[in-house]
């Protein structure tokens, strides 16, 4: 029985001084839980209230606007766990022109978060709401590279060439026609 009591928070049945170490961790535990309900219920009342979004407004002399698609336009996501009717805004602002520039860089996940973070800063937009983290960016560059890649084979399979030369290594290779080996 005694045991049992020493066993309860607080160990009721023990004679000895408080312990200094328990007490901060189980404060830090319950600083921890209600900041948690805090955001909790701070990001409930903004969901609630992203029915009045409005998407940033472009130039009229862009000459990007022929290029956009749908997809370049903030999406809302319904979330897919069952019990839940929460619904997040996401801004899809990465583009296949974006993702180009990041791979010529040669910049890595990590510095790529970096880099977006500081943009969308300076330009005096909010960065909470844009999915930035390395697997987004991660997830999104892998998506962008297969849609090229699907372009450029649908391209190449509509205009197939004449001549195709292959290079390897940056290396023009000799030709491999049978009519010039003896």
């Amino acid at each position: 029985m005694s045991l049992q009591r020493q066993r309860e928070p607080g160990r009721p049945g023990h004679l000895g001084g408080v312990d200094k170490r328990l007490t901060d961790k189980e404060e830090r535990a319950r600083l921890r839980a209600v900041r948690e309900e805090n955001r909790r219920i701070k990001y409930v009342s903004a969901s609630t209230s992203s029915a009045s979004y409005e998407p940033l407004q472009e130039d009229a002399s862009s000459n990007s606007s022929e290029n956009m698609d749908s997809e370049d336009f903030p999406t809302l996501i319904q979330s897919s766990e069952p019990g839940t009717n929460k619904s997040v805004m996401r801004k899809d602002f990465i583009t296949p022109k974006l993702v180009a520039a990041l791979d010529r860089c040669e910049l890595s996940m990590r510095d790529s978060v970096f880099i977006l973070e500081a943009t969308i800063d300076a330009l005096g937009c909010n960065i909470d709401e844009f999915p930035i983290s390395k697997s987004s960016i991660q997830r999104n560059r892998t998506e962008k590279r297969k849609e090229r890649a699907e372009n450029i084979k649908i391209d190449f399979q509509n205009k197939v060439p004449d001549v195709v030369t292959l290079h390897s290594d940056g290396k023009l290779l000799p030709a491999l026609s049978a009519r010039k080996s003896k």
